[in-house]
């Protein structure tokens, strides 16, 4: 139903890595924000705010 010739596929093939690329960039920031959301402020150590 879907066929697609070589031409069509040499075509799309760079803009799905691309896309496949941008998703994995976004899902990477999605856990890293979301860590650090969730870390908890106690445990850092910030010694200039100690000091005042």
């Amino acid at each position: 139903m879907f066929e697609i010739d070589t031409e069509t596929f040499n075509t799309l093939w760079p803009s799905l890595i691309v896309v496949a690329l941008m998703v994995g960039v976004m899902g990477w920031a999605i856990v890293k924000a979301l860590g650090l959301i969730n870390q908890d402020p106690r445990k850092e150590t910030n010694h200039h705010r100690m000091n005042h």
